[in-house]
C-alpha cells in the first residue's frame, strides 16, 4: 500500500497526522525522508498532538532524540547531523525501537541497518511555498491494515 498526495496543504498535512498517529502500535518504526522544511517535524507534531503528547514537540537535530510521553511513548529521532553510523559506534539506535513505543525518525539514512524493518516509510516534497507531496508506504500486510482502518481518523 502507498498514499500519494500531491498539493497537500498544513490542513490535509493534518488530517493525514491524525490518521497516521490512529494507524500506530507500539513497536512501529516510521521513517520520514525529505528535505529541510518539507513538514516532517510537523506532521510528527500532529501524530504526537493526537496521541495526547502536551509537551511541545520540537526537532531533535542537536540532541538527536526527544521522548515524549502520551497515550504511548514517542521517540522521535533526527538523524540529520549524522553522516553514518558504524558498527562500533556507542550510539544504539537499535535501543530506540521498542514494543512500547513509536519511533519516528527524520533523516533516517545514517541508521539504516541498525534501525531495523520500519512499518512506514514516508516521503515528503516541496512542490511550492504552501503545497507538499506526501507518501506513505506500509510494510507489512499489518500495517496496511491499520492504515486502512485509521482512514475515518483522517
Amino acid at each position: 500500500m502507498v498514499l500519494r498526495r500531491q498539493g497537500v496543504g498544513l490542513g490535509e498535512l493534518r488530517r493525514i497526522g491524525r490518521r497516521l498517529a490512529a494507524a500506530l502500535r507500539g513497536g512501529d518504526l516510521v521513517l520520514l525522508y525529505g528535505p529541510l522544511g518539507a513538514g516532517k517535524t510537523t506532521l510528527i507534531r500532529v501524530v504526537a498532538e493526537t496521541l495526547d503528547v502536551s509537551d511541545p514537540v520540537r526537532s531533535p537535530s542537536f540532541t538527536l532524540a526527544n521522548i515524549y510521553a502520551g497515550r504511548i511513548t514517542i521517540q522521535h529521532l533526527d538523524l540529520y547531523r549524522l553522516d553514518d553510523i558504524g558498527d562500533d559506534d556507542a550510539l544504539a539506535l537499535e535501543e530506540y525501537v521498542r514494543p512500547d513505543a513509536v519511533t519516528l525518525v527524520e533523516w533516517p539514512q545514517a541508521g539504516i541497518g541498525r534501525l531495523g524493518e520500519p512499518s512506514f516509510t514516508i516521503r515528503m516534497a516541496h512542490e511550492s511555498l504552501h503545497e507538499r507531496s506526501i507518501e506513505i508506504e506500509a510494510h507489512t500486510g499489518e500495517a496496511r491494515e491499520r492504515w486502512e482502518a485509521a482512514r475515518r481518523h483522517e
